[in-house]
């Protein structure tokens, strides 16, 4: 198993869910988003994550669908 399955740096996160860089560690420091400290560095466990992402997700994915709209 590599390192990037079980963690996430927070450039990964950034990248892995199109929020820039400065909100991640916003959401960071009000542990708005799961973490880890190990000394100086915070990581990401991906299966936390994944299940965050999963929890916070509302809405529609295609609202033009949903809201009768063709396009």
């Amino acid at each position: 198993m590599k390192k990037s399955d079980l963690c996430l740096s927070a450039v990964e996160v950034s990248l892995k869910t199109g929020l820039s860089l400065s909100f991640v560690r916003k959401l960071t420091r009000y542990g708005k988003i799961p973490h880890i400290r190990v000394g100086r560095r915070i990581l990401y466990p991906s299966n936390a994550l994944d299940d965050w992402l999963t929890q916070n997700t509302s809405g529609s994915l295609n609202p033009k669908k949903e809201c009768g709209l063709n396009g």
